[in-house]
């Protein structure tokens, strides 16, 4: 009984256009996937990475477990494209960070599972993205010595990423300006393989749904903020 009413409780304050955003970006990166006989990997990778990401936009701390399985096959995905600087972040970063992200959010939410968010003053925002800019440039100077692919990109994404997490499991709104910096890019990324052995189709449809719903988390958090203010 208890069980039947949580589920009760964390459907209900979900609206007709997140269920339906859910259902069509899952559909179309599997019909998508059938089509361009994409690797079972990337499919359930990318299922996966949507389930995660709207819940994140939600603010549900059951965001962690999707993102987990997301980060692992994509992790794998990049180092067969010799992208190893997605590889180190999804691998020695993100995984562990899923981990403290649900802890610490397990400690912050609601009755209906939603965190309580936070945000950033205008000064702490100009200083974040000058010291993303200063973090871009030396990572990519990192990965110039170890070479693979897409050097400058790759650095983008990875330091962005990096970031991005951690405002995400700190709660902050903000997390989602750098979500769409990271999409936009990585939307960039994977077009330009598109046409190398292991290119997907998937990834890209998957980044540019990850671009739509960083939009939309961004809206729902500032929301979400305003209330916990």
């Amino acid at each position: 009984m208890e069980v039947s009413q949580n589920k009760k409780t964390f459907l209900n304050d979900w609206t007709m256009f997140e269920k339906m955003w859910l259902i069509i970006s899952t559909i179309t990166m599997i019909g998508l996937s059938i089509i361009w006989k994409d690797s079972a990997m990337a499919l359930i990778s990318g299922v996966t990475g949507i389930i995660g990401v709207v819940l994140c936009a939600k603010g549900k701390v059951s965001t962690y477990i999707f993102a987990t399985v997301n980060v692992a096959l994509y992790a794998i995905i990049c180092y067969q494209n010799a992208l190893y600087g997605e590889v180190m972040l999804n691998a020695l970063y993100f995984i562990p960070m899923n981990i403290i992200g649900f802890l610490l959010w397990n400690k912050r939410k609601d009755d209906a599972g939603n965190v309580e968010a936070k945000a950033l003053t205008k000064n702490q925002v100009i200083i974040l993205f000058i010291g993303l800019g200063i973090a871009i440039f030396l990572y990519y100077q990192l990965l110039k010595s170890l070479g693979g692919n897409l050097q400058l990109i790759d650095s983008i994404t990875t330091v962005t990423s990096v970031v991005a997490l951690i405002l995400q499991v700190m709660r902050y709104k903000e997390q989602w300006l750098v979500w769409i910096l990271v999409n936009l890019v990585s939307i960039l990324m994977w077009v330009m393989l598109l046409n190398t052995p292991e290119g997907s189709v998937t990834m890209i449809v998957m980044w540019a749904a990850y671009l739509i719903n960083s939009i939309y988390g961004y809206v729902n958090w500032s929301k979400l903020s305003k209330k916990e203010a």
